[in-house]
């Protein structure tokens, strides 16, 4: 259990080096309406 404690430890440590102070989402919750997107079924009735 220490030896896992220790690795979970580490990986944190080594990520906020990586990004820096502050929280950092890894993935978004939602999509925003006005993120530009290519796929059909999101460009509306342009024909």
């Amino acid at each position: 259990m220490d030896a896992v404690k220790a690795m979970r430890r580490g990986g944190r440590e080594a990520e906020r080096e990586l990004l820096g102070p502050g929280f950092h989402a890894l993935n978004r919750p939602y999509k925003s309406k006005k993120t530009y997107t290519r796929k059909k079924k999101h460009k509306g009735g342009w024909k």
